[in-house]
């Protein structure tokens, strides 16, 4: 049985939520019922949210701890990706000079023979 500064309530509450409870346990809600009767209810009630909300509030430490932890690790991944980013512009950069110092010139190398030869199949009287 529980000690007088804080009674079982678990099967007293288990009655109360189930539409049709075992009779074991309304026997023991009953138990409950009396033991709870003979303490001030109020003050048994009261620790037991104190004690609630003391729980509550170490839940919502371990969860505030966990978002935290999480931020941070995105705050690097991040930190991470935006690096990675950088040197792939400087990639791109770097490839974009690449065209226009090499390719570029090449495609122009090419074209000149290939427009001349336009304008000869143009120009050139029918024959």
């Amino acid at each position: 049985m529980a000690t007088p500064a804080e009674p079982v309530t678990g099967a007293l509450f288990q009655a109360l939520s189930s539409p049709e409870p075992d009779p074991k346990v309304v026997h023991a809600a009953i138990e409950e019922v009396r033991q709870i009767a003979s303490q001030n209810v109020i003050a048994v009630l009261g620790a037991k949210i104190d004690a609630q909300g003391a729980r509550i509030d170490i839940r919502f430490s371990q969860i505030e701890a966990q978002i935290t932890e999480v931020k941070a690790e995105m705050d690097t991944r991040l930190t991470h990706i935006e690096a990675e980013i950088k040197t792939q512009g400087a990639r791109i950069d770097d490839l974009r000079q690449v065209v226009w110092r090499v390719i570029w010139p090449l495609i122009v190398l090419l074209a000149v023979p290939v427009f001349g030869l336009l304008y000869w199949v143009v120009t050139a009287a029918p024959g």
